[in-house]
């Protein structure tokens, strides 16, 4: 999700380097090394096929594969993407589409660090910049350049934001209904992320049931001057739309059993949360080397060890476990230690992953 509407985030602390490093990067940095497992998997807790209430569920968890950062574009990776000028056509039909200028002037390609995924980029010659997602051939984002255009002399309201933005929504060719608008957020001088503001950010999401998919979103902003759109951001990962077996009160005790496993902290709480999440290492690398774990948060991203997980995006409880507060002054500990999240899986009772601290706080 765009930086500015993440920065309603509380902790603001020493901390800062782990929550930083957990979200999405913005636009000027997607290409740096990132951290493989933002959301990530665990060791497996049945053998076969684990048995859920009276059905038979089959295991979604495979083990992690330790991984090397490379942005190296070579010709295996070149065989996985789409090529240069398909990409490039990708992008005019698209500005097409939206009434914007088709004249390229440069362009550039970068590899995620973590997958063979090339983004290519492309610039207008009105200051825009759209990317192309090589291995899906699918839009990524359309990006305004300008550094003139944030006056803050000029406010724009929500209610005009909004409009402008399901404009942009309909040009796109999204279907009304498809998303919802789960976020507004106004910047502004006052950072009260309300009212009139000079940018707003707004968040789009799928739903399923009661529950929006963030992997499944569009995120765009409106700039107060002459109403410019200023981003334009669209992640549509596959969601497996897996179904709910196993119950709260069991998804609970698996994360607290595993729990005990690995650390002797005493449980002050629980709480769990039916959300989607996207499968990590965190938990599984947790599991492995607690200490490490720990160590590595605070470490070099260079020192760190990195691991290939399975992509999938999956109904899982949430379980957050909440320690007893013996952390004394110490502040970052409270905030890096205090708490620890479980994904247990919906369907087959598996860890699927993790987050080192609320989950369903953080995100939302």
């Amino acid at each position: 999700m765009n930086e500015d509407i993440k920065e309603k985030l509380k902790f603001k602390i020493a901390i800062s380097k782990i929550i930083d490093e957990e979200k999405n990067m913005n636009k000027k940095e997607k290409f740096v090394f990132k951290n493989v497992g933002i959301v990530a998997c665990f060791l497996l807790l049945f053998s076969g096929v684990v048995f859920a209430g009276s059905k038979v569920a089959e295991k979604i968890w495979n083990t992690p594969t330790e991984i090397e950062l490379s942005q190296d574009i070579t010709e295996e990776v070149r065989n996985e993407n789409i090529s240069i000028d398909e990409a490039k056509s990708k992008a005019i039909e698209i500005l097409q589409k939206i009434g914007f200028s088709t004249n390229i002037i440069n362009y550039e390609e970068n590899k995620d660090a973590t997958s063979n995924k090339i983004i290519y980029t492309f610039f207008t010659d009105d200051d825009y910049e759209i990317s192309i997602n090589g291995l899906t051939g699918e839009f990524y984002d359309l990006f305004c350049n300008s550094f003139n255009i944030q006056d803050r002399s000029i406010t724009i309201s929500q209610e005009e934001a909004i409009e402008e933005a399901n404009r942009y929504y309909k040009l796109f060719g999204y279907e009304e209904g498809e998303y919802e608008i789960v976020k507004v957020w106004t910047n502004n001088d006052e950072g009260t992320g309300e009212g009139d503001g000079f940018k707003i950010d707004i968040v789009y999401n799928k739903k399923y049931g009661d529950i929006y998919n963030p992997y499944q979103s569009i995120m765009l902003a409106i700039e107060s001057k002459d109403k410019k759109l200023a981003y334009f951001r669209v992640e549509n990962l596959n969601f497996d739309n897996n179904e709910t077996v196993i119950t709260e009160d069991e998804a609970v005790k698996i994360a607290v059993e595993q729990d005990k496993k690995i650390i002797s902290n005493e449980i002050e709480s629980t709480k769990a949360n039916l959300m989607i999440v996207k499968m990590n290492s965190d938990a599984y690398e947790r599991i492995s080397n607690i200490d490490e774990y720990y160590k590595s948060k605070s470490a070099d991203y260079k020192d760190r060890k990195y691991y290939s997980v399975d992509e999938r995006i999956r109904f899982a409880w949430v379980v957050v476990i909440t320690y007893k507060d013996n952390y004394g002054d110490d502040i970052r500990k409270r905030y890096t230690e205090g708490k620890y999240s479980y994904f247990v899986d919906a369907t087959t009772g598996e860890i699927i992953g993790g987050h080192a601290m609320d989950y369903k706080s953080y995100y939302n």
